[in-house]
C-alpha cells in the first residue's frame, strides 16, 4: 500500500510536470514563434490620387425683374429635367402664402386618405390580419427611412401606415366613420383657400435642360469649350473665389444645363498618364455617392510633375448640379484580398506559395495573386484548402524548407525570376501600417511620376 501510494504520488507529479511543460512551451512558442509569423488577414489596398477640382458645363442663367420682390418657391428640385416653358419658380409677397399652400396639399391627402378609408368598397373586404401585418410592414419601413434622413419617404410612409390604421379601425368595429374629422378638416381647407393670393409672378424656363437653383457667377464664363484653353492660374483662381456673383446676377432664379453631361478641370502633381481614357472611380467630399467618369486628358504644363487633367461624366444628382468646386478623388485600383508579406513568398514546382503552420508541421499553400505591392502581396480570398485561407498562421522564415513533391528545392521570391504583376504600370502602393491579426487596413497613394 505504501509504495503503491508513492508510485501514485510520482505518476501525478510527472503528469503535473508534463503539463506544465507543454504550457510553458505553447507560452514560449508563441511569444517568440510569432516573430516569424503573421496571420493572414483580408486587406484593402486603394490607388487613388486627390485633387480640388472645377465642375464646367454648358449652363444658361434663369433671371425674373421680380427676384426682389417676395419670396421665391420653387417649382422643381435640383437636378430636375425642365421641359420649354415649363414652371420653375413662383414669387409670392410673404412666406405664409407658401405655407398655406403646404398645408392645403396635405390636408388634401389626409382627406383622401380619410374617405378611402370608410369606404365600403374598401372595407367590406378588409381582412383584419393581413392589414395589421402591413401596418407593422409599414411601420418597419417608416423607421429605416428616419433612420436614413429620408424625409420626403417618412411623411409617404407615414401617411400609408395612416390609411392602414384608419381600414383597420373601420373593419374591426373600433371606428364606425370619420366624418368628424372629415367635417374638420374640410373647414379649415375652406379657410385656407379663402386666403389664398395670386403669385407676384411664375418664372419660367426659356428651355429644355436640367435645373438647379444655385448661382455663382461662372455661368457666362465657364463652358466646355474653353476648357483647352484653361491655365493653371485660372483654375487656381476659381478654386480660390468659387463665388463670384456681382449685381448683374441680384434677379438670377437659377440655371439651366441641357444635358447631364459635365466636365471636371483640376491640378495635379502626376506625370504619369497611363490611366488617359480610362474609366475610373470618382466621390467628392460632400457626398457618399460614387460615380463612373472617364479622363479625357492630362497635360504637363512642364512644371515638374504638374499637369491639368480633365475628366468627363454623364451621371448627375442635385449634389453634382449645384457645385463648382469640390475635392474629389479619383480611385484606380481598389483591391480586397489576403494580405501576405513578400519576405515569405517560397515556389515549389514553379508555382508561387507561403508556408503556414498546421498542427504542429508546416503546410505549402499555393497564392492566386490579384495584387502585388512592395512588401507584400493580395491573394483572392477563397476557401479551397490548397490556397492561402483567411487568419493562416504564415511563416516569414522556414528554417528548414522541405521539398516539393517533385523533388525540386523550394526556392524564395527574391531568387526565383517568376513574377505575376497585376497592379497598373509603375504604380506603387505601400501599407500604411502592418496588418494586425484582427483588422484589415486600407491605403491610399498616388501613382508614381514618369510616363
Amino acid at each position: 500500500m505504501k509504495y503503491r501510494r508513492l508510485r501514485d504520488a510520482i505518476l501525478m507529479s510527472l503528469i503535473v510536470l508534463a503539463v506544465f511543460a507543454l504550457i510553458c512551451s505553447q507560452i514560449y512558442i508563441g511569444i517568440h514563434g510569432s516573430e516569424n509569423t503573421r496571420d493572414a488577414v483580408l486587406y484593402t489596398c486603394k490607388e487613388s490620387i486627390s485633387f480640388t477640382g472645377v465642375f464646367v458645363r454648358d449652363e444658361t442663367v434663369i433671371y425674373s425683374q421680380h427676384a426682389g420682390e417676395g419670396v421665391m418657391n420653387y417649382s422643381v428640385s435640383d437636378g430636375s429635367k425642365l421641359s420649354k416653358n415649363s414652371s420653375v419658380a413662383r414669387i409670392y409677397d410673404s412666406y405664409l402664402q407658401i405655407y398655406n399652400r403646404y398645408r392645403i396639399e396635405r390636408l388634401e391627402k389626409e382627406l383622401d386618405n380619410l374617405r378611402r378609408a370608410q369606404d365600403p368598397g374598401t372595407t367590406d373586404y378588409a381582412q383584419p390580419e393581413f392589414i395589421s401585418t402591413q401596418i407593422g410592414d409599414s411601420y418597419k419601413n417608416l423607421l429605416l427611412n428616419l433612420a436614413g434622413g429620408s424625409l420626403d419617404s417618412v411623411y409617404s410612409e407615414s401617411l400609408e401606415m395612416l390609411k392602414l390604421m384608419n381600414i383597420y379601425n373601420i373593419a374591426t368595429n373600433a371606428e364606425y366613420n370619420f366624418d368628424d374629422r372629415i367635417q374638420r378638416l374640410e373647414g379649415e381647407l375652406n379657410s385656407l383657400n379663402a386666403a389664398l393670393k395670386e403669385p407676384i409672378a411664375t418664372v419660367t424656363s426659356t428651355g429644355t435642360g436640367y435645373f438647379t437653383s444655385e448661382v455663382d457667377g461662372y455661368e457666362n464664363e465657364l463652358n466646355t469649350e474653353m476648357i483647352p484653353e484653361m491655365t493653371v492660374e485660372q483654375i487656381k483662381d476659381i478654386i480660390a473665389h468659387p463665388d463670384r456673383r456681382t449685381e448683374s446676377y441680384k434677379n438670377a432664379v437659377g440655371k439651366v444645363f441641357k444635358d447631364y453631361s459635365w466636365k471636371m478641370v483640376g491640378v495635379i502633381d502626376v506625370a504619369n498618364r497611363y490611366f488617359v481614357h480610362e474609366e475610373l472611380l470618382f466621390s467628392i467630399d460632400s457626398s457618399e455617392n460614387t460615380y463612373t467618369v472617364t479622363v479625357d486628358s492630362i497635360t504637363p504644363t512642364g512644371n515638374g510633375n504638374e499637369a491639368i487633367i480633365v475628366i468627363s461624366c454623364d451621371e448627375l444628382d442635385s449634389e453634382l448640379a449645384s457645385t463648382r468646386v469640390a475635392d474629389v478623388e479619383l480611385t484606380f485600383i481598389e483591391k480586397t484580398g489576403i494580405w501576405a508579406p513578400r519576405d515569405a513568398i517560397r515556389f515549389s514546382g514553379g508555382i508561387k506559395g507561403v508556408y503556414v503552420i498546421v498542427g504542429e508541421q508546416l503546410k505549402f499553400k499555393k497564392l492566386d495573386v490579384i495584387y502585388e505591392g512592395d512588401d507584400y502581396v493580395l491573394s483572392k480570398n477563397t476557401s479551397d484548402s490548397e490556397y492561402l485561407n483567411l487568419y493562416d498562421r504564415i511563416v516569414i522564415d522556414p528554417i528548414t524548407a522541405p521539398e516539393s513533391e517533385g523533388g525540386e528545392t523550394v526556392t524564395t521570391a527574391a531568387t526565383s525570376s517568376v513574377t505575376e504583376p497585376t497592379g497598373p504600370p509603375e504604380s506603387v502602393t505601400t501599407p500604411a501600417t502592418e496588418p494586425t491579426e484582427t483588422g484589415s487596413g486600407e491605403v491610399t497613394t498616388a501613382p508614381e511620376a514618369g510616363i
